[in-house]
């Protein structure tokens, strides 16, 4: 099993590799530079205490701290450099934090599995969730210092809700063991926000605009502990994430510099 990488994530790294080839001259300068100061701290070292037992300690903790020094310096001057760098971290945060929660509700059987990161032809879904007992969830993951604006991303989450629909009707029709079995509308589904970083401190319980509901992430499990509503048995889950699956591997095929990478689970 491959690990996953949020589509955030993986764009910020291709904006990284893009910042070095840009700026490849002073990245080559920079990494002469201390390559050259570790070589000489080293000579220094080796010349002053042959002989002494906490030499090689020291040797390798100064190593250590020196490399740790220059990673931090390229990425600094990374995101001094590019404005959107930041934000896509705190996506790739918001991500990994909710998928962290599926896998616990996972773990206590309320769900039984998702997709993260599915790419569509318009737009995309963070992770398209199939519950034991509630259907289909399409979960919006955000990271926000604060809350500026719900309806901007109540209006998203119902684009998103839109999308999950559209492609669960297509994939779903005509699949009489899925739907026989799951005994579950294939256009029914939930979309949330779920919220992390300081600004899920502010969301009150039950907090709702425009009929989509926001969650702070710490009690997401919770929420889908008490979601009720229509259920989907392993042999329906199986074949929804199957064909989830299949669509958007046919998807990145087609397109794969649009859509938005993750795994199947």
């Amino acid at each position: 099993m491959t690990k996953y990488h949020p589509y955030s994530r993986r764009e910020f790294r291709r904006r990284l590799r893009h910042w070095i080839r840009r700026n490849h001259k002073a990245v080559f300068k920079l990494t002469i530079g201390i390559v050259i100061l570790i070589a000489l701290i080293t000579l220094i070292l080796i010349a002053a205490y042959p002989h002494a037992a906490f030499m090689w300690w020291l040797m390798g903790s100064l190593q250590t701290g020196m490399v740790a020094t220059y990673l931090h310096l390229l990425h600094t001057g990374f995101l001094a450099h590019d404005a959107d760098a930041i934000r896509h971290v705190r996506g790739a945060w918001g991500e990994d934090n909710t998928r962290s929660e599926l896998q616990r509700a996972k773990r206590k059987k309320l769900i039984w599995g998702w997709v993260d990161s599915l790419g569509l032809q318009h737009g995309d879904i963070d992770h398209l969730v199939v519950t034991r007992s509630g259907g289909l969830v399409a979960v919006d993951s955000k990271w926000r210092s604060q809350i500026n604006d719900t309806s901007d991303m109540a209006r998203a989450a119902q684009k998103v809700r839109l999308r999950a629909e559209g492609v669960t009707r297509d994939l779903l029709k005509g699949t009489t063991r899925g739907t026989r079995r799951a005994n579950v509308n294939p256009l029914s589904v939930t979309s949330v926000v779920v919220l992390w970083g300081p600004a899920q401190h502010n969301v009150p319980d039950g907090a709702s605009v425009d009929d989509i509901e926001f969650l702070a992430g710490r009690k997401f499990v919770d929420w889908l502990a008490r979601l009720e509503g229509q259920t989907v048995d392993r042999a329906a889950a199986t074949d929804i994430v199957r064909n989830l699956k299949t669509r958007r591997a046919v998807t990145e095929k087609a397109d794969p510099g649009r859509v938005r990478s993750g795994h199947v689970h």
